[in-house]
């Protein structure tokens, strides 16, 4: 009985020393509270108590002083109610985010359709483009020209006969069969006569189509006949000339050869990329100024499509897709140092995968040189070095 007596009394002792200790550090908290609520008043105070009586240094002094004391003290002594707020401030966020989030969803339903008609829309790219080259003509045709009602028109067949001019001499430039006959199969000797005549009578029409083409614009220019309403204007021709040149695939493909003509090294072979990212930006550059200019001039429709069309749906994908490129393309690059010049001048070697003479080189952790643009493919690949086969590690 006794042993049972003083058990329970030390019990009863422990669990009346907790319940003390509990009241206690209510207590305490509850006062850190109260003095923390007066030590902020002064911030609450019509028109600055602080500044009224020491100007901003006594605040910063008082904030540096007092903030971190008191939430040091808050932390070291919580008050009960303390989580209570927190979960109802959590619980009140959450109500506030459930009809966001549905409205969000019916919105990304709602847009999915569309988002699908834009894609669709830029896959059939000579029609996306021709349209765009339209809507920025004739917003040019507005805004620059004072009394021209078929300038952009009449830009836009020109700029459209120079493409095709371009691409005949380009295709005769670069073409290596010039034999008017073709063979029944590749390593035949007999001629196929159907196939060979029609390829004389294209061969033929193309060449007639082209200077008859070139003597009808010389002439048009020359005589300036028919041409009552083309007045363009020295701004009109250079923004839409820039336009058509960074629109047209024709010269998209013809300004990364010319770019690696100049044989700079520091854009490291890929000329395609910066070519790519170049001609998005300027031509949404061109596009952005004029959707204000028309607004002002009261062109709402004409503003509209042009936005839509020009600066959202080509800067959205177009511009997002080559500035994506290029950034994936110096990310897998940006790991593997530069080859200084002293190393390229000792290096009496060359590049492994193009076989090519390196002026500039990127260098793997297994001390192998590679152009960057080499590089940057075979890592598309995989993720070991062609030379040595090691995975790469960087320390």
């Amino acid at each position: 009985m006794g042993m049972i007596s003083r058990v329970r009394g030390r019990i009863r002792s422990d669990s009346f020393s907790k319940i003390h200790t509990l009241k206690s550090e209510d207590k305490i908290a509850n006062i850190v509270w109260l003095l923390s609520v007066v030590l902020l008043l002064p911030y609450w105070a019509p028109r600055g108590l602080l500044v009224a009586l020491g100007g901003a240094w006594l605040m910063a002094a008082y904030t540096c002083l007092v903030v971190p004391v008191l939430i040091s003290a808050n932390y070291r002594y919580p008050a009960r109610w303390y989580p209570a707020v927190v979960n109802m401030a959590r619980n009140a966020v959450h109500r506030l985010q459930a009809p966001i989030y549905n409205v969000m969803a019916m919105l990304r339903a709602a847009f999915a359709p569309l988002e699908r008609t834009e894609k669709l829309f830029l896959q059939m790219s000579n029609l996306s483009t021709m349209i765009s080259q339209l809507l920025m003509f004739t917003a040019c045709d507005r805004l620059f020209v004072a009394q021209g009602k078929l300038t952009s028109l009449y830009s836009l067949m020109f700029y459209n006969v120079i493409t095709y001019s371009v691409n005949y001499v380009r295709e005769i430039c670069t073409k290596e069969d010039w034999s008017p006959y073709v063979n029944v199969t590749r390593h035949s000797r007999v001629k196929h006569l159907a196939m060979s005549a029609t390829k004389i009578v294209l061969e033929w029409t193309k060449a007639v189509t082209f200077i008859v083409t070139i003597t009808f614009i010389l002439l048009t220019l020359g005589l300036e006949q028919g041409l009552e309403h083309f007045r363009p204007t020295f701004l009109y021709v250079a923004i839409t000339g820039i336009y058509y040149l960074l629109t047209e695939k024709t010269f998209l493909e013809l300004w990364p050869l010319a770019l690696s003509a100049m044989k700079l090294e520091k854009l490291e072979g890929m000329e395609p990329l910066y070519c790519g990212l170049w001609a998005r930006g300027i031509t949404l550059g061109l596009a952005i100024p004029l959707v204000p200019a028309l607004a002002w001039c009261e062109r709402w429709r004409l503003a509209v499509f042009l936005f839509y069309i020009c600066v959202y749906i080509h800067g959205r994908y177009r511009f997002g897709e080559a500035l994506m490129k290029f950034n994936e393309a110096r990310d897998s690059l940006s790991k593997f140092r530069r080859a200084t010049p002293e190393e390229l001048s000792t290096l009496e070697d060359v590049c492994a995968v193009c076989l090519g003479t390196m002026k500039s080189a990127r260098v793997t952790p297994c001390a192998h040189y590679f152009h960057a643009d080499c590089l940057r493919r075979c890592l598309a690949a995989t993720d070991r070095c062609p030379i040595c086969v090691r995975p790469y590690v960087f320390c």
